[in-house]
């Protein structure tokens, strides 16, 4: 199947939800990701406004097992919301995978602003942990492995971004890791761990995930462990997360 039938379904589909009186804002990046996926079914998280609450409403009636899984999300949701069902569809894959032979893989949507097309992000390795657990702790437990790496911690705030425990202007944030990355590394390579504050938006999680995706190249590699943490129910730091 060509990308240009790929992204024709895509629009349908999204033209169709549309006239069910559901509309879904998918996030936006001027970041080139993955623009080709054959044999695959969707999953929809809409955002859904009662009263003074905001909502997750899902749907995955069209999910088929056996295909690669798109996940259209919409932008303006909570990170903890979106993460914890995809989690429950990260779990369900391995268990596929386990009780059969599964050689698919799961995505994320959004549209790339510079091409003009709709692109994805794989996220089939990665296990996301919620809650009171950081990566500056959670490695602490699999030292034999991680000491081999030159480990570098990001945390993204409400209000501020971390480069291990400081402070970085969102502006010069990736120019200063890439800095960072050259002064530290002596020999080894650098494996990233990713933090996020679970009140972010979706949106600004997929646009700092594919910024660090078109860096990645050979300059460093991301864990697949992520850290989808609660502010309120982590030590206090002296930070602004």
């Amino acid at each position: 199947m060509k990308p240009f039938q790929i992204y024709i379904l895509l629009f349908f589909t999204i033209l169709t939800l549309s006239c069910q009186k559901k509309e879904i804002n998918i996030p936006t990046t001027d970041k080139t990701g993955i623009q080709e996926i054959s044999n695959f079914s969707e999953i929809w998280m809409f955002m859904k406004v009662q009263e003074k609450d905001t909502t997750l409403q899902l749907n995955d009636k069209n999910l088929i097992g056996a295909t690669n899984w798109i996940f259209n999300i919409d932008k303006h949701l909570k990170l903890a919301k979106v993460m914890r069902e995809i989690q429950h569809f990260q779990e369900k894959r391995l268990k596929r995978a386990a009780d059969e032979k599964d050689e698919f893989n799961n995505y994320l949507s959004y549209s790339d602003t510079i091409n003009k097309i709709l692109s994805f992000v794989d996220i089939s390795n990665i296990q996301f942990h919620f809650d009171t657990i950081q990566s500056n702790k959670s490695i602490l437990k699999k030292l034999d492995y991680y000491k081999n790496y030159n480990n570098i911690h990001l945390s993204l705030g409400m209000k501020s971004y971390y480069l291990n425990e400081n402070k970085i202007d969102k502006v010069d944030f990736f120019d200063t890791l890439i800095g960072f990355i050259n002064f530290t590394e002596n020999g080894k390579k650098t494996l990233l761990h990713l933090n996020f504050n679970q009140e972010i938006t979706y949106q600004e999680y997929l646009n700092f995930k594919t910024h660090l995706l078109s860096l990645q190249k050979e300059l460093f590699i991301i864990d697949k462990n992520e850290y989808i943490f609660d502010a309120n129910k982590i030590p206090e730091c002296g930070c602004d997360l």
